[in-house]
């Protein structure tokens, strides 16, 4: 009697809590508050099925599985909310009556929310255990299918991608004018092309030899890693979804295409978080000598590609300290800091030769001008004319009026300190002082940049920004003319653009859609993470807080873009197969 009571109690307030959430959902959609009533009674139908799913989801659980799934949960809700009202208002409403609001929709999203991660979390991995690949594949046999299914892509944008960034350092290379803004070693990559040209007297032949270089650097590291997991105790079924996300996830096919730092940096850095997986996480042992060296040399490639890369690997060394395995600590400290002092010295040393005059000074400021151009633009009177005079010092006020919530560009482009009376110091004095007063304009600023990596539901092109997820429209360029001729299926290139840029035709599918959003793979690793955690996986740690470091270094940047996080996207699943395979081994094929 008195479990039937407290059974029919528990289904009480489960149809309670089903009410609630399909009440709250629309909350979180791209729908305005004098809409919401009308499409909150489109979901009604949803009660019923989020009421059978409660009962079957929400039962007693341990108080260590509550925590590690209620607070991810409440976070993404939140994120879900704060996401939806940037992107139809463009800030969040601080007064005490939305804040309540806010909170109730956030409780009632969160429960649907921990409702999916506490059945994930009870998810029986052993099953992933069984019916092991039974066959490894050669890196040559890999590579030839990468080859053959990229191929058509490389043809249809015939003889690359060149982005603005491209652009830029070539007319840098042209014009004797090379700076720090992008990596030294990337902007030389691309003289390749003007050295061939001046060879051959066809700089269009020096930009397919670049681009097919590129391309068969980005097809040689995904084989090879494809490669190697086919050696380990890995279910097979598991492992042809990796193959063949890597081998037909859009994303991968036109980076490799795609000419700009990003796509190398990207290959080092998934070889790189491979590596340690395997060299720490599945062999566990002290590593020789050449397999020290190895990962010393991809170290240097990954921070001469992608100046912020050093930051994370200085940063990630103290963390090293703290690992237990004796052996496995002192290998990755002497490999993190001499992979890092290695790359200090090339690099400097190639900025040395070069002459390369220093990069954009606002680059390392951009959150920081993003919030000070929004409160001058949306509360000018809370500035004194004193404290205007000394922002003008820093930015003229025309970058001011340019700014955009979505990119720093506008505002950083004008940046300088090398006006009379500016430093650093009074500029950060100058930022203290007008963020006491325009505290909502500075959150609102910081989370309208940021948004693209923590919003699931942003994906670009927006209002505010429009330019799509990835650029497939080539830049002309100080030596090139126009690209649109060179491809060798123009109508086919031309109706991708179209699709791309115009009816932006990735977003009418829902689950590619939602894959290729930055915010998915960061809250895909926010979780792999957290299970990491739960499970005591230890070892793995290290790479986590490597890849949380980089992160930073990008959530700090001037934009949030689908290349920056490209890298992310690269090394989610094999950081999935090692997490969720404690103790993976190799095959004995």
């Amino acid at each position: 009697m008195i479990e039937t009571k407290r059974t029919l109690i528990n289904r009480g307030l489960n149809l309670l809590l089903s009410i609630f959430s399909v009440i709250a959902i629309p909350y979180v959609l791209p729908t305005s508050d004098n809409t919401v009533v009308s499409v909150a009674s489109i979901f009604l139908f949803l009660v019923a099925p989020i009421y059978y799913w409660y009962n079957y989801s929400l039962k007693k659980v341990e108080k260590r599985d509550f925590l590690f799934c209620i607070f991810p949960a409440l976070f993404l809700s939140i994120c879900l909310k704060m996401g939806r009202d940037l992107s139809l208002y463009g800030n969040l409403s601080y007064t005490l009556a939305s804040i309540i609001k806010n909170a109730l929709i956030i409780l009632a999203i969160s429960v649907l929310i921990y409702s999916v991660l506490i059945r994930l979390l009870k998810t029986n991995l052993d099953k992933i255990k069984t019916n092991v690949l039974e066959k490894s594949f050669s890196f040559f046999s890999l590579f030839c299918i990468f080859l053959i299914v990229w191929l058509p892509i490389l043809m249809i944008f015939w003889p690359g991608i060149y982005t603005w960034d491209a652009a830029m350092q070539i007319s840098q290379l042209v014009n004797q004018q090379i700076t720090a803004h992008h990596p030294i070693i990337h902007t030389l990559f691309l003289n390749i092309i003007i050295l061939i040209g001046r060879l051959t007297g066809s700089y269009y032949l020096g930009a397919v030899i670049h681009t097919v270089f590129q391309m068969i650097v980005c097809v040689g590291v995904n084989s090879y890693i494809c490669s190697r997991l086919s050696t380990f105790k890995l279910n097979k079924y598991v492992y042809y979804l990796i193959l063949t996300f890597y081998l037909f996830f859009p994303i991968n096919m036109l980076t490799s295409i795609y000419i700009t730092k990003d796509s190398l940096f990207s290959s080092f850095f998934f070889l790189l978080i491979f590596k340690l997986c395997e060299y720490y996480l599945l062999e566990k042992k002290e590593l020789g000598r050449n397999k020290a060296i190895e990962l010393i040399i991809i170290i240097v490639l990954v921070g001469l590609f992608r100046n912020n890369a050093i930051y994370a690997l200085l940063a990630t060394v103290p963390m090293l300290f703290f690992i237990k395995r004796k052996k496995m600590r002192r290998n990755l400290i002497f490999v993190f800091c001499l992979g890092s002092i290695l790359t200090v010295a090339i690099n400097q040393t190639l900025l040395t030769v070069t002459n390369a005059k220093p990069g954009m000074e606002g680059q390392m400021y951009s959150v920081p001008l993003q919030q000070l151009a929004r409160s001058y633009k949306n509360d000018p009177d809370s500035f004194t004319k004193k404290e205007k005079d000394e922002l003008f010092n820093y930015v003229p006020e025309r970058n001011l009026d340019s700014y955009n919530p979505r990119i720093s560009d506008y505002v950083k482009n004008g940046f300088t300190l090398r006006n009379k009376g500016s430093s650093t110091l009074d500029f950060l004095e100058l930022w203290v002082k007008i963020g006491l007063k325009n505290k909502a304009n500075y959150f609102d600023a910081f989370f309208m940049l940021t948004q693209g990596y923590w919003d699931t539901g942003l994906q670009f092109p927006d209002k505010y920004y429009r330019i799509p997820i990835v650029e497939i429209r080539s830049k002309d360029t100080a030596i090139f003319g126009n690209f649109n001729e060179k491809s060798w299926f123009p109508k086919v290139r031309e109706k991708l653009i179209d699709g791309f840029y115009n009816n932006q035709s990735y977003k009418k599918l829902p689950i590619l859609s939602l894959c290729l959003t930055p915010g998915f793979t960061v809250w895909s690793f926010i979780l792999l993470g957290l299970f990491s955690v739960y499970r005591g996986f230890r070892d793995s740690y290290f790479i986590f807080v490597f890849l949380i470091m980089y992160f930073g270094t990008i959530l700090l940047g001037p934009v949030a873009l689908v290349r920056y996080i490209y890298p992310f996207m690269l090394v989610l699943p094999v950081m999935f197969v090692f997490v969720s395979n404690k103790n993976l081994s190799k095959n004995n094929i």
